[in-house]
């Protein structure tokens, strides 16, 4: 089952590039989709992966390097409903 994860972070959007530059090298397997943008507290990341197992071994293996990279409050969703659109 697909699942989501967003993760808030209290820091400006220049400590992203380091964020996605280390989660980029090498992409985890199972990293479905990952988008992120500035909010006005800081800046927001939903990664969505194709199963919890997947998150989790990301979580256990590389999860703590990636994070140290800015403070994170993480919420997690079991993703119930998919509604996708075409692809161009």
């Amino acid at each position: 089952m697909t699942y989501a994860v967003v993760h808030d972070v209290p820091a400006s959007w220049e400590h992203y590039e380091p964020l996605g530059a280390a989660l980029a090298n090498p992409v985890p397997g199972g990293l479905l989709l990952h988008v992120a943008g500035p909010t006005d507290e800081g800046f927001r990341v939903i990664d969505i992966w194709a199963s919890r197992e997947d998150w989790e071994r990301f979580r256990a293996r590389r999860h703590d390097d990636v994070a140290a990279l800015a403070p994170t409050m993480c919420r997690e969703l079991n993703v119930i409903a998919t509604i996708r659109g075409d692809r161009a």
